[in-house]
């Protein structure tokens, strides 16, 4: 699991994307992404999918 709630906020659209492309590559695939409540992700990758308000989930990998 990995905390990272109001901290994207504080960067640019870039910045947030390299951050959540690293913060993939780490998580292990039944792990979760908590973020906070004026973090919307959705835009900057395809990396996780929603699973609740504030957690995501790794997408699924394609073969």
């Amino acid at each position: 699991m990995i905390f990272c709630r109001n901290v994207l906020i504080y960067f640019d659209k870039p910045t947030q994307a390299a951050i959540l492309t690293h913060l993939a590559d780490h998580l292990q695939d039944d792990g979760l992404l908590l973020l906070g409540h004026s973090e919307n992700i959705l835009h900057l990758t395809d990396a996780f999918v929603p699973c609740g308000r504030t957690a995501y989930r790794l997408a699924p990998r394609s073969s």
